[in-house]
């Protein structure tokens, strides 16, 4: 079973991991996390910041460990002026690949926490505002993928609707488990969105669901409309490269095969990063 597992994770794509610099604690800096990564043969991931841009970090590590392909991305929070057209065309022009809507300082995310108000991509009438219909703009003539963040279900739907009307073809539905309906769920898939289900909610600091539930559901909602990611960085969680192998053994353990994992953490990340 090892011999599988270390295959399958050969060549995988983790679309959601944190690093050091940021200003809460992480388990590993930007340099160890791409070096494990390198060293398990993955074939990339994406950094995630919930503060700054990092396609220049990921522009050096890419320099430093050839064959490994590290992935630029932009959290449209506070802390890039929010919603903020300007920000993503200069961080499409340095070759950032993925946009997030607002997370941490998102209005349904902070509300949720009894705090705000946030921000909403969502006008006083309920229509989308100019600004994120302009982001989706850039996204569409950049080739970027549009991940929905810590916004609503609705917010996200609706940017799904503007996007594919606009000519995006990369979507994420950011771990919509437990937020979203199945229904909602469905309806994002309609739209061309994937759904990202992260084994971070597997772990016990975070659970929302169990590996068995989180197998059960991707089967359900379609394996092609999925991808497990594992959304790691955390201090007290394991790094995420060997996070992404707990992922995959975790789930062979409960019986998926490893073609469904295949299709899981290679085949649909490659193809909505452009690398298939």
């Amino acid at each position: 079973m090892n011999t599988e597992v270390e295959e399958i994770l050969k060549g995988s794509y983790d679309l959601h991991v944190h690093a050091a610099p940021d200003r809460v604690e992480r388990r590993l800096d930007a340099l160890e996390v791409a070096r494990q990564a390198y060293e398990a043969e993955q074939g990339g991931f994406v950094l995630k910041s919930h503060e700054y841009p990092t396609a220049p970090l990921t522009y050096a590590l890419n320099r430093m460990y050839p064959g490994l392909k590290v992935f630029g991305a932009i959290a449209l929070n506070r802390s890039v002026g929010g919603v903020n057209p300007d920000a993503v065309e200069v961080a499409a022009g340095l070759g950032t690949k993925v946009v997030w809507m607002p997370t941490m300082t998102a209005d349904y995310w902070l509300k949720n926490l009894k705090k705000g108000p946030g921000i909403s991509v969502f006008d006083d009438g309920g229509k989308l505002t100019a600004e994120t219909t302009k982001v989706i703009d850039i996204v569409a003539k950049n080739d970027m993928v549009l991940a929905s963040g810590h916004i609503s279900p609705l917010e996200a739907i609706a940017v799904f609707e503007a996007a594919k009307s606009a000519g995006v073809t990369r979507m994420i539905a950011t771990h919509p488990a437990n937020v979203a309906t199945v229904e909602q769920q469905k309806e994002m898939v309609s739209l061309g969105a994937h759904l990202e289900y992260t084994f971070l909610a597997c772990m016990p600091v975070r659970q929302r669901y169990t590996v068995k539930e989180l197998m059960d559901a991707v089967r359900w909602l379609g394996l092609d409309n999925c991808v497990v990611t594992t959304d790691f960085g955390q201090w007290m969680n394991p790094p995420p490269a060997e996070g992404m192998r707990m992922a995959i053994a975790s789930l062979m353990n409960q019986g998926m095969s490893p073609d469904e994992l295949t299709k899981l953490v290679k085949t649909n990340p490659a193809r909505i990063l452009g690398e298939d």
